[in-house]
This record gives C-alpha cells, sequence and structure tokens, in this order.
C-alpha cells in the first residue's frame, strides 16, 4: 500500500488513533459516571463537583500542554531514529512538568479555598468544593510524571500499552468512588470526598503501573543520569518548540476555566447544568482527541524521515476525516438526547429543562471542535507551528469569546443557550485561519535537524 495514499493514511490513524480513542472515551466515561453518582447526592454536590472538575481538567490541560510540546519532539527523533536525542528530551520534559505539577500542588493544596470563592459560591456548596478540591490535589501531584510517561510510549507507538493503563486506573477509579460515595462493602459513605479518593488512588496506581511498564517492557526510555544532563542547544531547541504550546494551552485552558468562572456567576442552576453539558461534551470529542492525536504521530514520523510532501498530504486526509467524524458524532449526541437525560433523575427538573435546550449548540461545538483539534493538534503543532496556534488562541478566544460571553451573561443577562453559544462561537472564528493555515505549508518543519529541510 503506498504511503501517501488516504487508505494507509486512515490505516495508520486507525491503527494508532483507536486506543487513544478509547482511553479518552474511559476518561470521559469516568468522568460522566462520577458526575452521574455524585447526581444522586444532590445539585449542590454537582455543583460543588463541578468546580473541582473544572480546576483538576484546567491542571491536567496544562501538563497536557507539556506532555504534547514533549511529544511533537519525541515523535520527529523516533521518525529520525535517534534513540540518545529521544531520551534526552523526554528526560527535560518529564523533569519540567512534574515540577509544574508539584507547584500546582502546593498552590491548591494550601489555598483550596480560594477557588470555590472565585466561582461566587457560598454555604454548604462552597465547603463541599474545598474539601474536594484539598483531596483531588494530591491526585494533581501525579500529573507531571504520569503525563509524561504517556507521551513518551505514544511517540513511539505504544498506545494500546497506555490504553490497557488507563482501564487500570478508570476501572480503580469508579470502583472505589462507588464504594466510598454511597459506603459499600462495609467502607464509610464519604458523600463527594469518596470520589475524590477515588480519584488520588487510581492516579498513583497509574504512575506505578507506568514505570513498572518501562522498566520491564520498554528499556529505550529508561531514563538515566546522563540523560538529565542537557546541553544548550537542547534546552533552546526544546523550549523553542515547547513553550508556545505549553503557553498555548495554558491560554486556552484558562479562557475555558473562565467561561466555567462566567457560568458559576449565573447561578447554581447554570453551573449544575454546564456539569451535565461538559460531561457530554467530554465524552463526544474522544474521537477528535484519539484522531488528533494519531495525526501528530503519523505526521511527527514522516516529518522527522524528512517525507514532508507525504505530510502534507496527511494534513489534507485529517481534515477530511475530522470533518465526517465530527458530524456523525454530533449526530449521535442530538439522537441520544432524551436518553441521556433520564438518567439524571435526581437533579432538579429546571437544570434537565436547560440541558435539553443545549444540546443543538452541543452538535455545533462537537463538528468545529473535532476539526479544530485535529488540525491544531494533530498537524500545525506535530510540525512546530505552534505560535501561530497561540496567537489564534489570544484572538478566537480572549479578544473575541470571552468578552462576548461575558456580555451575554453579566450584561444582557441572555439565557444559558445562547451564553453556550457565545463560548461555542470561539470554535467557529478559528475554523478559517486553521483550515488555511493548513493548506499553507509554514508548519512543514523537520526539528530534528538544524536547517529546514528540502522537500
Amino acid at each position: 500500500m503506498a504511503e501517501s495514499t488516504y487508505s494507509y493514511f486512515l490505516r495508520r490513524v486507525f491503527v494508532l488513533g483507536l486506543p487513544l480513542v478509547l482511553q479518552s472515551l474511559l476518561f470521559s466515561s469516568a468522568g460522566f459516571l462520577d458526575n452521574l453518582m455524585v447526581s444522586q447526592l444532590g445539585t449542590q454536590e454537582v455543583a460543588a463537583s463541578s468546580i473541582g472538575a473544572r480546576v483538576f481538567w484546567f491542571v491536567g490541560i496544562f501538563i497536557w500542554g507539556m506532555g504534547t510540546g514533549m511529544g511533537v519532539l519525541l515523535a520527529q527523533y523516533w521518525g529520525a531514529k535517534d534513540e540518545q536525542g529521544y531520551r534526552r528530551n523526554f528526560a527535560l520534559g518529564a523533569s519540567i512538568s512534574t515540577f509544574a505539577s508539584t507547584l500546582v500542588f502546593l498552590c491548591v493544596w494550601l489555598f483550596p479555598s480560594v477557588i470555590p470563592a472565585m466561582f461566587n459560591t457560598e454555604g454548604r456548596t462552597a465547603e463541599l468544593a474545598t474539601n474536594y478540591l484539598q483531596i483531588v490535589s494530591i491526585a494533581m501531584l501525579f500529573a507531571g510524571p504520569a503525563i509524561s510517561m504517556d507521551a513518551a510510549l505514544r511517540a513511539i507507538g505504544k498506545t494500546k500499552v497506555t490504553l490497557y493503563m488507563s482501564i487500570a486506573e478508570i476501572g480503580t477509579n469508579v470502583a472505589l468512588s462507588f464504594i466510598l460515595i454511597f459506603g459499600y462493602f462495609g467502607a464509610p459513605a464519604l458523600g463527594l470526598t469518596g470520589a475524590a479518593y477515588g480519584t488520588v488512588a487510581a492516579r498513583m496506581l497509574r504512575v506505578v503501573i507506568s514505570l513498572l511498564v518501562i522498566q520491564l517492557s520498554n528499556p529505550v526510555l529508561i531514563l538515566r543520569a546522563r540523560d538529565f544532563s542537557f546541553r544548550r542547544s537542547t534546552l533552546a531547541k526544546y523550549f523553542n518548540i515547547t513553550a508556545p504550546i505549553i503557553a498555548g494551552s495554558l491560554i486556552w485552558s484558562g479562557g475555558i476555566f473562565t467561561y466555567q468562572l462566567i457560568m458559576g456567576r449565573m447561578g447554581e442552576t447554570e453551573l449544575a447544568t454546564m456539569a451535565i453539558i461538559s460531561a457530554l461534551e467530554a465524552m463526544s470529542l474522544c474521537v477528535a482527541s484519539g484522531l488528533s492525536g494519531a495525526t501528530s504521530i503519523v505526521v511527527g514520523n514522516a516529518l522527522g524521515a524528512n517525507k514532508l510532501t507525504i505530510s502534507e498530504k496527511y494534513a489534507r486526509y485529517a481534515l477530511r476525516t475530522a470533518l465526517m467524524v465530527g458530524i456523525g458524532c454530533a449526530g449521535v449526541i442530538l439522537a441520544l438526547q432524551t436518553t441521556i437525560l433520564s438518567i439524571y433523575s435526581e437533579v432538579s427538573i429546571e437544570v434537565l429543562e436547560l440541558a435539553a435546550l443545549c444540546f443543538p449548540v452541543l452538535a455545533i461545538s462537537t463538528i468545529t471542535r473535532n476539526i479544530n483539534i485535529t488540525l491544531i493538534v494533530g498537524v500545525l503543532r506535530a510540525g512546530g507551528d505552534a505560535k501561530f496556534c497561540m496567537n489564534m488562541d489570544i484572538v478566537c478566544q480572549w479578544v473575541w469569546a470571552v468578552p462576548m460571553t461575558a456580555l451575554a451573561a453579566m450584561y444582557f443577562g441572555l439565557p444559558l443557550p445562547l451564553v453556550f453559544l457565545m463560548m461555542v462561537s470561539e470554535e467557529i472564528v478559528k475554523l478559517v485561519p486553521t483550515i488555511k493555515r493548513v493548506f499553507g505549508n509554514k508548519w512543514v518543519n523537520n526539528l530534528t535537524v538544524d536547517k529546514p529541510a528540502n522537500a
């Protein structure tokens, strides 16, 4: 099968992407199940868990940005068959992400009440959110090493291995949360706190399994003292490539967090509604996550091997695939709307009615996010074009969507579905510059060499 054909691209993306899709689906399902279990406790618990989940998600995206930046380099070094350069960048990326997750842990652990106050919550909801955040901060501590090892395994094509590790982590999370929330098998009924303990235990297990997998089955990833000796040129290249990716992820996730702050100030009902919608949105983007991750590996390997013309073809193939996937996912969401909402039996009728009105907007979000995530993460960042992505996030999100969302919610007092549409407008505005950039060639770069390669 010719390497430049669409069928070859689809086969590679399917083989690499299916485990990533399932892995993302597992994490999203865990969030959905946690949200569903907590919903049996009441609206206040759902609102409090929404705050904690948003913070946990924000930190995860921040550290994930570091892992993505590292993964861009690792995929290209693996394609170039440069194992020494691969391990050196793995060591550097793991050190930086672990340091960052430690700082986040200390901030949240020492000052857990600050964040609920930002959401304008009070009383029991604020108390629940504070306790939940302080416990979950321990899981944030392990995010750095966990995501770094995950990115290293993905870059060498071990996506099935990361899937199996995710199954163990998510299975542990859901089982322990179920037991500790409701007090089964002789355990105390801890309510929302039980969900937090389940998350922490599962993340700790993930780190232990990752270390064992690397030590026993992937010796190329075993880091030694000499791998932590970084030359100035290594540091310069690493930060030149990863800094815009990390900054872009931080800017983008900061915008999402700001949206949640705006929603929180609309009221407890709106915050609880967005907890349901956000969980569904995360699940709907599982395929986009897998598609973008697989595309990033395929494109990165081709660029590292100096097959630049083939990489450009892969980018066009990715756009076509993302469009079809987005439409398919949106259709499934609309078809299952009634069934999904019927599961939330203990949530107030006001929340369910509001959530139903948000489903059409969620469908639009699913299509546009599928395209943008696949092209930005899977193509542009894979070629080192992270500065463009960062600048686009600043303009589309912070110059346009965040102010429009704030005005819609806090000045004009529009209903939640229209405020949600203003949030989604960020993705709509991004479509044109993203597609135009992909059809150019400024993102086509071999990052393993000091000078630009010839096509």
